[in-house]
C-alpha cells in the first residue's frame, strides 16, 4: 500500500506544512496565489533589485515552458545560457565567464611538455562545469530544477484569505 503524503513545503520559508493547508503558518503565504506567479515579473524584480519579492520554487508558473528550457539547456547550457534565460543570472554569468577563462587559457598555453602537463589539468574545472550542467539537465528534466517566480502583487501576498463557507 503507497504512503500518503501528509506534508508540502512552503515556496517561499520552506517550512513544513500540512499537505491541505490553504497558508504557510510561518510566513503566510496563500497557496492558492502561486498560480499568479510568473517568471517574467520575478525577472523585473531581479533587474530592480527587489529579490525579496521573488520566489525560487519548482512549482512552475504558467509562463514558463519546460521543453523550452531544456532545449536551451542542452544547446547553450555550459555557457549558462539556461540560468540567463530563466533569471538566475549570477550562476548563468559565473558559468559563462569560468567556461571562457578555461578555453581561453587551454588556447593560450604554448605547446609544449610543460604546458601539455598544465593543459591536463585545466580539463578537471572544465569537467566540473559540465557535470554541473548535465545537472542541472536532469533537475530540469525531473521537475526539480528551482527557478525565480514573483506573485504579481507582492505587497499583498503575506494577507491570509478569509475562509467563506
Amino acid at each position: 500500500m503507497a504512503k500518503e503524503k501528509l506534508y508540502k513545503r512552503c515556496p517561499r520559508c520552506g517550512e513544513k506544512t500540512f499537505i491541505n493547508a490553504r497558508a504557510c503558518d510561518g510566513c503566510k503565504l496563500v497557496f492558492s496565489r502561486m498560480e499568479f506567479a510568473s517568471n517574467k515579473q520575478a525577472k523585473r524584480e531581479i533587474k530592480a533589485g527587489n529579490k525579496e519579492a521573488v520566489i525560487k520554487t519548482n512549482q512552475y508558473p504558467k509562463d514558463y515552458n519546460k521543453w523550452k528550457m531544456l532545449l536551451i539547456c542542452f544547446v547553450g547550457g555550459l555557457f549558462g545560457a539556461h540560468n540567463i534565460y530563466v533569471g538566475r543570472y549570477v550562476k548563468g554569468f559565473f558559468s559563462l565567464c569560468a567556461l571562457l577563462v578555461l578555453c581561453g587559457l587551454i588556447l593560450a598555453v604554448p605547446s609544449s611538455i610543460l604546458a601539455t602537463l598544465f593543459a591536463k589539468w585545466m580539463f578537471i574545472p572544465y569537467g566540473i562545469i559540465v557535470i554541473l550542467w548535465l545537472s542541472d539537465m536532469m533537475m530540469i528534466a525531473l521537475s526539480k530544477y528551482k527557478i525565480p517566480v514573483a506573485l504579481e502583487n507582492s505587497g499583498n501576498n503575506v494577507v491570509v484569505e478569509n475562509e467563506q463557507k
